[in-house]
């Protein structure tokens, strides 16, 4: 038992000196704010539909999904391997929904005033995607309640300190902030920014999706050493 306590204290020491996720952490909350400024003189079409911005998203978002995946085989019997399962669903859903279901391989409809249009509402199976993701929702509540993630996992990353709450807040920082540019929020960036707001929208987007892979990465390192306490 003390021994199990001892390795511990040492995984949650290695988590809070780990000097290379700090710096990771300042930097992408760095972007992000610096997304503002940058958002009127970068051009425009690095944000739109297919464009530089929104490819990197994709690209992040699906290594966020095989990391998932990758740690779910690692730790496998452990308790934290379903947190794995449900995190490479969601990362699946995001992935899903930056390339619009599937019709950002279709050729854009028009040229609109934010660039490339493309609409997910040409696809046959459009109807059947909410759907789709319903199912992978309560898919991922069952693995939630199944393998008791909210007790065994969620409750001793709180108790050790080992939350990344830094990349979790940045996150959910980009995220309202993407919401607000897209137009949905209660703060009218549009009116501030005009055409160039969807590059701030893809920017933030980025950082954030950046955030949530290190916060992953970070949670991956540190249940780790959980294994040889099962």
């Amino acid at each position: 038992m003390t021994a199990s306590l001892s390795k511990t204290r040492i995984s949650a020491s290695k988590y809070h000196d780990d000097s290379l996720l700090r710096l990771w952490n300042w930097a992408l909350l760095a972007g992000l704010i610096l997304s503002f400024p940058l958002s009127f003189v970068l051009p425009q079409s690095l944000s739109w539909e297919n464009g530089f911005l929104e490819n990197i998203q994709a690209v992040t978002l699906l290594l966020g999904m095989v990391a998932a995946l990758v740690a779910a085989r690692r730790q496998k019997g452990s308790f934290a391997a379903p947190l794995w399962w449900i995190a490479s669903l969601f990362w699946l859903a995001f992935l899903g929904r930056e390339l619009a279901w599937g019709a950002a391989f279709l050729p854009s409809l028009e040229a609109g005033k934010w660039g490339p249009v493309i609409s997910s509402q040409v696809l046959w199976y459009r109807p059947a995607v909410k759907w789709v993701v319903g199912a992978m929702l309560l898919l991922c509540c069952y693995w939630f309640v199944r393998h008791g993630v909210w007790n065994k996992v969620i409750k001793r990353l709180v108790r050790e300190k080992a939350l990344p709450i830094f990349s979790l807040a940045t996150f959910v920082a980009a995220m309202v902030i993407s919401t607000n540019a897209e137009g949905h929020g209660f703060i009218v960036l549009q009116q501030w920014f005009d055409y160039q707001v969807i590059v701030l929208e893809e920017l933030v987007e980025t950082f954030g999706y950046m955030a949530l892979w290190l916060a992953q990465w970070a949670l991956v390192r540190y249940v780790a050493g959980w294994q040889e306490d099962i």
